[in-house]
């Protein structure tokens, strides 16, 4: 398994510190056939409590604040490889403005200008759309930790000027992880969407090459 898959969505079971500790320390007994054929029946009845208990009307709220978070997903922090961006306190902030339109349900621009509001992720009623919300802020929460850090050990450096500007991290890997994070993040909305009966995430994407 490569360092993307472990670190997937997919991969992911969310336990407590006891329970993960427990099967991480007996693999014999917690297989992963074992532990993906639990993940995928805990869903299920999931997916049967929130069809039993959700009426339509609720469904179709979350729906509407499932398309208003797309909207939040819709800017160049989403789109632009990170070696292309054009200001990594551009980038930090538009990080810090969705988390914020996914806590507030207030949509900004980089310039701080209101654009659209709505409820925040924890009027979704759907609990795994909320739960699916939540991974996605703790994913930007990371996101941002990690830039400050970089920041802080000056592990990247700015090249070009005006709109040919361009990062070069001194860890490729850490830059590549800010890429595969971000894309990570969106697949997980992607998955919203499915469920939600939207069109999947198609957003532009330009990717930097030298």
């Amino acid at each position: 398994m490569t360092p993307q898959e472990r670190k997937s969505f997919e991969n992911g079971i969310w336990l407590c510190q006891s329970c993960s500790k427990l099967i991480d320390t007996d693999t014999t007994r917690y297989t992963k056939d074992t532990l993906q054929s639990w993940k995928r029946i805990a869903e299920e009845i999931s997916i049967m409590e929130v069809e039993a208990a959700c009426p339509a009307q609720n469904f179709d709220k979350d729906k509407e604040l499932v398309q208003f978070f797309v909207q939040c997903f819709d800017r160049p922090a989403f789109q632009d490889d990170i070696y292309q961006e054009g200001r990594m306190e551009d980038f930090d902030r538009a990080i810090e403005d969705t988390i914020v339109a996914l806590n507030t349900g207030v949509l900004r621009t980089r310039d701080g200008i209101a654009l659209k509001q709505a409820q925040g992720k924890s009027a979704i009623q759907n609990p795994i759309w909320r739960e699916k919300f939540e991974v996605i802020s703790d994913m930007l929460a990371s996101l941002r930790r990690r830039l400050k850090i970089a920041e802080a050990e000056k592990t990247y450096s700015k090249h070009g000027t005006g709109g040919e500007v361009f990062y070069c991290f001194s860890d490729r890997e850490l830059g590549d992880w800010f890429n595969l994070t971000r894309d990570e993040i969106l697949k997980v909305l992607s998955s919203v969407c499915k469920e939600a009966g939207l069109h999947e995430l198609k957003f532009p994407c330009r990717r930097y090459r030298w």
